[in-house]
């Protein structure tokens, strides 16, 4: 089972700026691999992200569709609020055989 995540590039950074995005229901993360130049730095939405990683679980087959390009990934981390267990931030790898 192939799981999909649709995020979008996001252009803004900082402690604070994660805070309003997290705020407004968005989870930020990053994508990063041997095939790009350079990491994508993403955003995703909470409620449909959530309920894609309890059903795929770590071990999933991940595709990330930002925009008209799609990456098979890897679900590298997942960072979590240490009190309510909210997602704070997903890393992900696109292995060197991605197209």
């Amino acid at each position: 089972m192939v799981v999909t995540l649709n995020a979008t590039l996001r252009a803004d950074y900082g402690k604070e700026k994660m805070k309003k995005l997290r705020a407004g229901g968005k989870i930020p993360a990053v994508a990063y691999g041997p095939r790009l130049e350079k990491p994508l730095h993403l955003v995703l939405d909470k409620i449909p992200t959530r309920k894609s990683l309890v059903e795929g679980g770590k071990d999933a087959e991940y595709e990330l569709v930002v925009g008209s390009n799609k990456y098979p990934v890897l679900l590298q981390e997942v960072q979590r609020d240490p009190v309510t267990g909210d997602l704070l931030h997903l890393d992900f790898y696109i292995p060197e055989a991605a197209e």
